[in-house]
C-alpha cells in the first residue's frame, strides 16, 4: 500500500481527526483504490503516532461506509457505487432545497459578501481543473455557508455524510468536465438569497443538484 512521500507530525489531541481527514481525502482522490487493503500499522508509522488514534479514525471511516473492517482479516476500501446515484443526490437536493429556504429568513449582507467570496474562490479553483480536490472543497464551502446560515445542525450533519460519497463520485468524473454552469448557478442562488426570494432560491438549489446528478449519470454511462 504505497503512501505519499511526505512526513506528518501530529499533536496527540488532533491525531484521530487528522488521520480521518487525510485518509478520507485519499479515498476520495482514489489514492486508496476500491477494494484495496489498508493497514493501521502502516498508517500509524506514516503519521508517527500509535495505532490507537488510527483505529479510532478507521471506526469513523467505517461508520461512513468508506472502509469495511473484517476482524482478524483486513480493512478494505469500499467500492465506488455508481449504479444508483439517486440514493445520494436525491436526499442531498432535498436537504439543500430546505436549507436555502431556511437561510432566506436569516440571510444578512455579511452572509451575501461571504457567499460571493466563496463563489469567487470556486471560480478560481475551476481554472485548474486538473486538480479536482480544491474544486470539490471550494464547492462544499460555498454550499456549507448556506447550511450555516440556515442553522439546522441535523441538515448539516446529514449533508456532511452525503458529501463524502458525492465528492468521491465527482472526483472520478469531473476532472475533464466544464463547470461554467456551476459557477452561474452559484451566482443565481446568491442573487435569489439577496432578494430573499425563497421560491426561486428553492428551485435553483434543487435544479443545481439535479443537474449534477444527471451529468454524473451520463458520464458514468459513457465510461
Amino acid at each position: 500500500m504505497p503512501l505519499p512521500n511526505q512526513e506528518f507530525v501530529l499533536e496527540r489531541t488532533s491525531a484521530k481527526q487528522r488521520v480521518y481527514d487525510t485518509v478520507k481525502d485519499w479515498i476520495i482522490e482514489g489514492q486508496f483504490k476500491p477494494g484495496e487493503k489498508i493497514l493501521d500499522n502502516e498508517i500509524a508509522d506514516y503519521f508517527k503516532i500509535s495505532r490507537t488514534p488510527v483505529r479510532e479514525a478507521f471506526q469513523m471511516l467505517e461508520s461512513q461506509k468508506l472502509i469495511k473492517s473484517y476482524p482478524g482479516k483486513a480493512t478494505i476500501v469500499t467500492e465506488l457505487e455508481t449504479d444508483n446515484i439517486e440514493e445520494l443526490y436525491l436526499p442531498m437536493a432535498m436537504l439543500q432545497q430546505l436549507a436555502i429556504r431556511l437561510a432566506i429568513e436569516k440571510i444578512t449582507p455579511a452572509h451575501i459578501r461571504r457567499l460571493r467570496t466563496l463563489s469567487e474562490a470556486f471560480s478560481e479553483a475551476v481554472k485548474e481543473q486538473s486538480r479536482p480536490m480544491p474544486i470539490l472543497k471550494a464547492d462544499k464551502e460555498f454550499h456549507r455557508c448556506i447550511l450555516e446560515v440556515a442553522e439546522n445542525e441535523y441538515i448539516m450533519d446529514f449533508c456532511d455524510v452525503l458529501w463524502i460519497h458525492i465528492q468521491r463520485l465527482e472526483y472520478s468524473f469531473f476532472r475533464d468536465t466544464p463547470l461554467d454552469g456551476s459557477i452561474r448557478e452559484h451566482e443565481s442562488m446568491i442573487q435569489a438569497l439577496q432578494m430573499k426570494d425563497d421560491y426561486s432560491a428553492s428551485i435553483l438549489a434543487k435544479e443545481h443538484w439535479d443537474r449534477t446528478a444527471l451529468l454524473i449519470r451520463e458520464l458514468n454511462r459513457k465510461s
